[in-house]
């Protein structure tokens, strides 16, 4: 049996106990780095990826049918995740075991509702963020290195777009950091690549 098990954000106060459980009866548990660095309080057997289509050998190979397979992922594997891609390769039955977002876990320690937020990716991903904003009170964002919060913090002050934004970097881990403020203060920082980008145009 393969599993695609959502680690949350990172740290392991926030893998949910299901997670855990398949974790702990795995054979073999896949994942690229950081996601298996977090898991270093689990013994089974950790194999190391470096792109996806690593994972490809354990997904489709019948002498695996027996075996309990688990693949790791941050965050929620089913959103912008890597569930669509094991589904479009994998010839062996799989199941989602869920994981906390990293949105849900920033809003949270922002005490933020997001119940008509739009939910967009960047990472490694072309959207129109300025008009996605524009038409939006609430959006919130999956960053990378190109499309990192000082740059997008640029295009909202270049535009004069009235807004607040929060940034969560390193999100449950203990070099974590949140901040929040006007656009023009954050221009020239530097940020984690894997960031979380809140545009709130209801605070202005």
């Amino acid at each position: 049996m393969i599993y695609i098990v959502g680690l949350g954000p990172g740290h392991r106060d926030y893998i949910m106990p299901k997670a855990l459980e398949i974790l702990k009866k795995s054979n073999i548990i896949i994942g690229f780095k950081r996601a298996l660095d977090s898991l270093e309080f689990v013994d089974n057997k950790k194999i190391y990826i470096n792109k996806l289509s690593d994972i490809n050998e354990y997904i489709c190979d019948e002498k695996n049918r027996s075996m309990i397979i688990s693949i790791v992922a941050s965050g929620d594997p089913t959103f912008y995740g890597i569930t669509n891609y094991i589904k479009s390769k994998a010839t062996l039955e799989f199941q989602v075991i869920p994981g906390i977002s990293s949105f849900q876990y920033l809003t949270c320690k922002l005490n933020m509702s997001w119940n008509n937020a739009y939910l967009g990716s960047l990472h490694g991903r072309k959207e129109d963020f300025l008009t996605v904003v524009n038409n939006h009170d609430l959006s919130i964002w999956l960053t990378d290195k190109e499309n990192n919060p000082a740059m997008l913090c640029e295009i909202l002050h270049k535009e004069k777009v009235r807004c607040k934004v929060a940034i969560g970097e390193n999100l449950s881990y203990e070099d974590e950091i949140i901040t929040n403020g006007a656009p023009e203060e954050f221009m020239n920082k530097k940020y984690d690549s894997l960031s979380v980008f809140i545009v709130d145009r209801t605070s202005r």
